[in-house]
Formats: structure tokens, C-alpha cells, sequence
């Protein structure tokens, strides 16, 4: 992380709101079976309860994406982190599964970060490097998803009190952080943004460009959308897969998990750079993404443990190498007023894989045809990679001059 805060020191406020807002959701998983029993709730109001947050953030993050193409990044990345800090101590306080269904779905209103976070990274990063940087933020997220569950079975002996105090602690010094240290980078609301516009004359000229009207970006979206259905339901479901195929405990399950997480933070910080130096954006993606579609394929038919350990982490190579750099080729393929708005829809289309993947999941491990999961997975796989081919021709090559940006980015 200190590599990325010298060379964009813009972005060190985005990495801690991220780090702190996958923190506050995965430091309460460990408590689940206790809301169970506290609540007399039965898991399918428990499953509720988590993709509430998601429900509510298909819906109001595009809005304030768009927002923040509007008024600026700044403030609505701290109105963000207000309700997500507002949700916190919502959660440190309740008493009822009513009041931590509310403390949830206030963070999904104000969760922000993510698709403002994004939009900063548009504004601030040249388009060569937006998918490196774009990338960065997944393994942000990464992190704070290995170390929430380890801090909230910590705390647990204060019950939930003791995490959402924490997490609301860590809020707060988050907002501090955004408030001193973040410049606003909205192109709008910044000195360079005559001489945007001078290099951006043929857009301006136009009125602003429907994003919906974009083949680039539709193209990008679509893909983009199969990418993390696909991802949702392995990723909401594996705990059920590893259970139901290899008779799994919750022990090995969360050691498996933890150990594809540090995987992907291993291979980003030591292999992920050469990689696409090597072979150049666009291929690195077609790389993951074609791997994603035996990684899938293979679950279907694993019986030992030790398969099982050898397809997470080709899964997890397949995500550390096509992902993050999708988001960037889909902020490279809208203008500079558009960042906030696709990032938005981005965002809001990663709460959607949220909410599908359990459902999805959940019906595939029903059936009683073993390798359907597995197979499922593999086809929805298909079309991203398929599509990848048509992306390869967009000129998206991080090794070359930016032919194909339609924004000039702004200086550090």
C-alpha cells in the first residue's frame, strides 16, 4: 500500500473508506449463528439481513455516483461515510433484528465509497494505469475481509457492542482523513477543467454523451455483468459447495478462504505487474477471464480436498488478472463527466452478483445432478471471455500512448 500512496498520494483517504466499509461488513460474520440464537431467527431472515445491504445499494449507487459527477466527489464521499458510520452505531445499539436489519440498510443507502472511489481513480489516474489502480482497490477489499472475521471473533467476548464501537471509531477517522487530506478531483470543480474541455472540444460540443448510447461501454458492462454473476454465486456459496461435495467444516472452509485471499494480495504485489507489462492490459484480461471457465468447469467434478486447494487458487488467478482491469477499460470508455455515473452503475451491478449469487447458488446446489454447479458457472463464464475479443480492438493497451481515452487525465 505505501507503493500506491507514493505514486498517487491523492488516492491514500479512498483505500482507508474502502478498507473501513468491507471492514464494518465482514467483522459481524462471525456473529451470525449468535444473531440466530439471540433473535430466534431462522437462516433465511439472517440471509436477508446481509443482502439487505446490497439490495439498497443496487438501487442508490448509481445515484450518488451521478451525484458526484454533479457536486463533486468530496462531498458525497463524506456524506457516504457519515451513513456508513451512522449504520455502525445503529449496530452497536441494537436490540432486535429489526434494528440491525435498519443499521444495514442505511450503510447500503450511503455506501458510496466504492463507486466514488472509483470515480476519484478516473479523475485522477492516466488511463494506462486505471486498471492497476482499479485493481488496488479489490485488494483493498481483499484485506479487509481477511482481517474483519479474525477482529469481530476477537471482540467477541463484548458481544456485538465491541465491533461496531470499533468499526464506528474507524469510521470516524475516516472522515477526518477525507475531510483534511482529500482534494476534490470532480474535473468541474478544479483549475484544469478549461483546459479538459479545450482537449474534449467534440464532446462538448455535443452535450453530454448518453452512456447507454456508448458501444464501448456497453460492450464493458455486459461483460462485466456475467463476470460477477459468475463470481457472486461461487463466492456466496462456496461455504454451502465445500460442505455439501467435500463434507467441509467451517474451520477448513474459512482456512480455504483466507488462503485465496492471500493469494490474490500475493500475486498483486509480486507477479501482477509484470503480467500485464508482458502481455499488455487486454490480454491479461483474456487470460483470466479464459481461466475462469475451466477453473468453474472443474468444481463440478473435484471429489478430494487438494483439488479443491488447486482451483481456488487458479479461480483466484483468473480474478486477480481479469477484474480490476475490466473496471478500468470501463472508466477509460467514457468522458471525464461520466466517471461517477459509470462507476455508479459498476457498483451497483456488484450488489446485484450480491443478491443473484445466493439464489443462483442455492438452486444449483439443490439439484440433484452433482457437476450442474460447476457447469453453470462455466457457461455464464463464456460470454466474458467471448467478449473480450470484440474489447481487444478498443486499443485499451496499457503499453501504448492512450489512443482510445476520451478524457485527458488530470496531473498529480
Amino acid at each position: 500500500m505505501k507503493k500506491i500512496s507514493m505514486q498517487y498520494p491523492r488516492l491514500t483517504p479512498l483505500w482507508a473508506a474502502v478498507f473501513v466499509d468491507i471492514l464494518g461488513f465482514s467483522i459481524i460474520l462471525p456473529y451470525l449463528p449468535f444473531f440466530m440464537d439471540v433473535y430466534n431467527s431462522s437462516p433465511l431472515v439472517i440471509g436477508l439481513l446481509l443482502s439487505s445491504n446490497a439490495i439498497f445499494g443496487f438501487f442508490f449507487g448509481p445515484i450518488l455516483g451521478k451525484l458526484s459527477d454533479k457536486f463533486g466527489r468530496k462531498p458525497l464521499l463524506l456524506i457516504s461515510q457519515a451513513g456508513t458510520l451512522a449504520g455502525f452505531i445503529i449496530l452497536a445499539f441494537s436490540q432486535n433484528i429489526q434494528m440491525l436489519f435498519l443499521a444495514r440498510i442505511v450503510d447500503g443507502i450511503f455506501g458510496g465509497q466504492f463507486p466514488i472511489s472509483r470515480a476519484v481513480i478516473g479523475d485522477v489516474v492516466p488511463p494506462n494505469d486505471r486498471p492497476k489502480q482499479m485493481t488496488n482497490i479489490g485488494i483493498t477489499f481483499t484485506l479487509a475481509f481477511l482481517i474483519g472475521p479474525a477482529v469481530g471473533g476477537f471482540l467477541s467476548p463484548f458481544g456485538i457492542l465491541g465491533p461496531a464501537v470499533l468499526a464506528s471509531i474507524l469510521a470516524g477517522f475516516t472522515i477526518t482523513i477525507t475531510a483534511i487530506f482529500l482534494k476534490e478531483t470532480l474535473p468541474m470543480k478544479t483549475s484544469q477543467f478549461e483546459e479538459l474541455i479545450n482537449n474534449n472540444n467534440e464532446f462538448i460540443n455535443n452535450g453530454r454523451p448518453s452512456v447507454w448510447k456508448n458501444k464501448k461501454t456497453m460492450i464493458l458492462l455486459l461483460q462485466y455483468t456475467f463476470l460477477v454473476i459468475a463470481a457472486g454465486v461461487f463466492q456466496t456459496t462456496f461455504s454451502l459447495f465445500g460442505a455439501i461435495r467435500l463434507n467441509l467444516n467451517a474451520q477448513t472452509i474459512g482456512l480455504l478462504l483466507s488462503s485465496m485471499g492471500l493469494f490474490q494480495v500475493f500475486f498483486r504485489a509480486f507477479f501482477f505487474n509484470k503480467l500485464r507489462t508482458r502481455l499488455g492490459d487486454p490480454k491479461t484480461a483474456i487470460l483470466g477471464l479464459g481461466s475462469y471457465i475451466f477453473g468453474y468447469f472443474f468444481l463440478g467434478f473435484i471429489s478430494e480436498i487438494w483439488q479443491i486447494v488447486i482451483l481456488l487458487f487458479y479461480i483466484s488467478f483468473s480474478g486477480a488478472t481479469s477484474r480490476g482491469i475490466t473496471i478500468g477499460f470501463t472508466s477509460r470508455s467514457v468522458d471525464f463527466r461520466n466517471q461517477g455515473k459509470i462507476m455508479g452503475i459498476s457498483t451497483s451491478l456488484d450488489n446485484m452478483s450480491q443478491i443473484l449469487g445466493p439464489l443462483i447458488g442455492g438452486f444449483l446446489l439443490s439439484s440433484p445432478i452433482p457437476y450442474l454447479f460447476g457447469i453453470i458457472l462455466s457457461l455464464l463464464s463464456i460470454t466474458p471471455f467471448l467478449l473480450s475479443f470484440q474489447v481487444l480492438k478498443f486499443g485499451f493497451d496499457n503499453r501504448k500512448p492512450s489512443i482510445s481515452s476520451n478524457v485527458k487525465p488530470l496531473e498529480i
